[in-house]
């Protein structure tokens, strides 16, 4: 099945399986997203200079939605997840952006253990809440029961080591590319899921073993009770990622982060992991960000799909709007290089060029110097994310050649004043060029310089 036909498949259904309403959106009882990313700026710094890896990002994810991200290989995505996890180690820096995250069990548990950093904004406006809270408070509770938490928030952002280890497992989840990497080969599956299952659900002895293979037997491997008191070196590699999430589930997290996680499977696992994931979170209700550079498996599984390229989201819609009418010229281009999409043709298609190493100097549309459509203006204009047309809806391109039902003096020129006004810090909620936050001497609080030729980061495309 071709790639748009896999993701308008998907569409009638939704996240979970879940039917549709009327727009085609996934009916849902909840309004505020799971996870909210805002202007997400993280860079590293060198020496001799600054790598802008993720620069100005936004986007949502909902209740039981699973959002694709995906680029070519050094586009930013696993920065950004790593970002969102708080796995971003020295020379590397989140500069700016806010990332809230909304899990209950989370905010209870976070609330308690840190009452001193939590505010109560239950009735404040969302524009009033600076003056509401604490600089260090990270935890806000809108809504209570009884004395308990029942809504709110954590910005991940503000959140100090402990909070983030609480968070990391207990509300979100990561799957990495190569399950080696996150299984210890000497200690058994089994026990590996058990320690798990003691650190967030208080789970141990029988119980803890009882749960272990009960989670094996979730993820379909077969005769869980022997392979539960196996090594990771006795799975398959199918079998290890499968194992993999198991452990992931034993911490009952709320959103899972999925980083290349069928990369390395042959196209029948492959095929097989992305159902079972599909199962897990009709069962559970999970949210899920998948990130690869496959727009194939783009289609295949998720329901909104975010395109990056050299740090920067340049093209955000609901699946089969993408592979149906894919608007930015990035977009098209690898589109256009899916294997047999093109059977007539004797090559390969491919995108012409390289994409910029992240120190260089960009030019404002970093696509241009690759762009077959790329005109003037590419060169000194930077496109922020805007509705492709005025019928658009939630469909975005950071492009000059949008809004499309505008001339191409107007659409330069709302690209050019929305730019200004970010710069100013005007910007709806973005923050500015991010200069600031990088600085040319970086990040002074964490003691690491750059030389004076170090690049500060740079805003980039986003949630408008």
């Amino acid at each position: 099945m071709a790639a748009d036909d896999r993701a308008t498949d998907r569409a009638r259904t939704g996240p979970g399986g879940r039917d549709r309403g009327p727009d085609g959106d996934a009916l849902r009882t909840v309004e505020r997203p799971t996870l909210s990313v805002r202007n997400l700026q993280t860079a590293f710094f060198t020496d001799k200079e600054t790598i802008r890896a993720v620069d100005g990002i936004g986007f949502d994810v909902r209740e039981g939605e699973t959002v694709g991200i995906v680029g070519e290989s050094g586009s930013g995505k696993s920065v950004t997840a790593r970002s969102i996890m708080g796995l971003v180690d020295s020379p590397g820096h989140v500069l700016e952006g806010s990332i809230e995250f909304r899990g209950r069990a989370t905010l209870r548990r976070l609330a308690d253990r840190f009452s001193g950093r939590t505010a109560d904004v239950a009735g404040v406006e969302e524009a009033d809440r600076a003056g509401a809270a604490d600089d260090d408070d990270f935890v806000f509770v809108e809504e209570w029961d009884d004395g308990e938490p029942a809504a709110g928030y954590v910005e991940i952002t503000r959140a100090p080591e402990k909070a983030r280890r609480r968070l990391r497992g207990g509300g979100i989840a990561m799957i990495f590319q190569d399950p080696l990497t996150s299984l210890n080969p000497v200690y058994t599956v089994g026990n590996q899921i058990k320690e798990a299952l003691r650190l967030h659900q208080g789970l141990k002895g029988s119980a803890a073993t009882d749960e272990a293979v009960n989670l094996l037997e979730a993820v379909s491997i077969p005769d869980a009770h022997r392979r539960v008191t196996e090594y990771p070196h006795q799975f398959s590699g199918g079998m290890r990622q499968r194992a993999v999430i198991a452990m992931a589930l034993a911490c009952e997290p709320d959103l899972l982060i999925c980083d290349e996680p069928t990369t390395a499977l042959d196209v029948t696992i492959q095929a097989q992991i992305l159902e079972l994931l599909g199962d897990i979170q009709e069962e559970r209700g999970l949210s899920i960000v998948f990130i690869t550079h496959d727009m194939g498996v783009i289609a295949e599984i998720a329901d909104r799909v975010n395109v990056m390229y050299a740090g920067e989201i340049v093209e955000t819609a609901a699946a089969p709007e993408l592979f149906g009418d894919p608007k930015h010229p990035y977009t098209r281009g690898l589109l256009e290089s899916i294997p047999g999409r093109h059977p007539d043709d004797d090559r390969l298609r491919t995108i012409e060029g390289d994409v910029p190493t992240p120190n260089a100097p960009p030019t404002d549309c970093r696509f241009a110097p690759r762009c077959p459509e790329a005109f003037a203006e590419c060169e000194t204009v930077h496109p922020v994310s805007v509705a492709v047309n005025d019928d658009a809806g939630d469909h975005t391109a950071a492009c000059l050649l949008y809004p499309e039902d505008r001339s191409r003096e107007e659409s330069v020129e709302t690209h050019r004043a929305r730019d200004a006004s970010y710069a100013g810090g005007d910007g709806g909620g973005e923050s500015g060029s991010g200069r600031d936050a990088a600085g040319e001497t970086g990040p002074t609080e964490a003691g690491t310089e750059t030389s004076e030729g170090g690049e500060p980061a740079r805003r980039g495309g986003g949630q408008p």
